[in-house]
């Protein structure tokens, strides 16, 4: 991974600090955009979604954390695709914002802050479907924080933001998400990470980065058990320093260890056991299953404990893109495909084939229970299927070969 310096950068909560407890909403993957096309981006309206509905809660969240792949292809000319999520944060215009800059209301009383995850790295796809993922954050750091570690502190808290690398060369062809682990943590990292927890031992510890250290199954946003697979607690965690880290978290009593990026809900200790949310015999790795399926969590911090609540899920009136697809009963086939693409739902639609950068291909605007689509002149790569019906857009990949 990049080796570079780890600033020291310390961003202290002045509006915290005579709080006796607080609460906070952690939210991971918001996938920003599915498609490169600002005005069809369902993830970012449900995005909007979500922070009206957060600043409505009570008790006030002092504050909302972002724990990676903000962008679904974060290295992508010309923006990374940042601007279709920052068009609903205050101030709407920033150029190279600071840590904290960025709130959710027009108030600007609920700071947004952000940590980068392993799609923030990526700027394309191969033919064959396989990300490319560069080691550097390009426009992440023009339109949503600087490439920095960093800390949150008050007066009875510590939060520390962690970067956990880019992906790892292991996707092979084609692409096997079970063997991708984040680049992890450099000696550097860790060494920073130490003396801030040790210069913080009467506060309570949090710390926030993209990859689970700690991996094991759980539940899909809507509850139904996870079906991507755990083969052991280090699956699609962080290649580098894992161990270090784990005991980093032991030796200072850290309380929780809030991920993201398996898309899931989940609860574990440091030897990969499933337990409750607030088990309080060590540091707890909590997974918050994909922001762009709806899925948040309310932690509340008080001087004597860490609260970590139940997986929280917003806009219950809207379909987020798998529910939809689900309720079309939507099928595919074959992909990857040749000379012909045969869609199937269980409803008349309008759709669209667009290209990997978001160009319409395609557009067929009467869609029957079964179509079949001719690929002959498709140039061979990765294409999205788009299916808009009354109550949302369906959203589907394909690959030509």
């Amino acid at each position: 991974m990049k080796k570079g310096i780890v600033l020291f950068i310390i961003v202290c909560a002045a509006a915290l600090s005579s709080f006796a407890q607080f609460t906070f909403v952690a939210v991971s993957d918001l996938h920003i955009s599915d498609t490169l096309t600002p005005d069809s981006d369902l993830n970012a309206q449900y995005f909007q979604c979500a922070i009206k509905e957060f600043d409505t809660l009570h008790p006030k969240p002092a504050f909302v954390i972002a724990s990676g792949d903000i962008s679904d292809i974060g290295n992508v000319p010309p923006h990374g695709m940042y601007p279709i999520l920052t068009q609903y944060l205050f101030p709407p215009t920033l150029s190279n914002p600071g840590i904290g800059a960025y709130f959710i209301d027009s108030a600007q009383t609920i700071p947004i802050y952000f940590v980068p995850g392993n799609h923030e790295y990526w700027s394309g796809f191969e033919t064959n479907g396989t990300p490319i993922s560069n080691d550097t954050l390009t426009y992440y750091t023009k339109y949503l924080t600087p490439d920095t570690d960093y800390v949150i502190t008050t007066n009875i808290a510590v939060i520390v933001f962690l970067r956990s690398g880019h992906d790892t060369p292991t996707f092979g062809v084609p692409p096997n998400p079970a063997l991708v682990k984040g680049t992890g943590l450099s000696n550097e990292q860790c060494s920073w990470l130490r003396n801030i927890l040790s210069l913080s031992s009467n506060k309570r510890k949090i710390i926030v980065m993209h990859h689970p250290a700690v991996n094991a199954i759980g539940t899909n946003s809507d509850g139904s058990p996870y079906t991507g697979g755990v083969s052991d607690t280090a699956q699609n965690s962080i290649l580098n320093n894992r161990t270090t880290f784990l005991n980093i978290c032991d030796s200072n009593q850290v309380d929780v260890v809030l991920n993201g990026h398996e898309h899931q809900n989940v609860v574990a200790d440091r030897k990969g056991d499933t337990i409750s949310e607030n088990w309080p015999n060590g540091t707890r790795y909590v997974q918050t299953a994909a922001a762009f399926n709806r899925s948040y969590r309310i932690i509340t911090v008080d001087p004597a404990f860490v609260t970590v609540s139940r997986p929280m899920r917003s806009c219950n009136t809207i379909y987020s893109v798998n529910e939809l697809n689900n309720a079309l009963n939507m099928s595919v086939f074959p992909n990857p495909a040749t000379d012909k693409l045969t869609i199937e739902c269980n409803q008349n639609a309008k759709l669209e084939i667009l290209s990997i950068e978001g160009q319409i291909i395609k557009t067929i605007n009467n869609v029957g229970l079964k179509t079949t689509i001719d690929l002959v002149n498709l140039s061979k790569g990765v294409y999205i299927i788009k299916v808009k019906t009354d109550k949302g857009i369906a959203i589907r990949k394909f690959i030509k070969r």
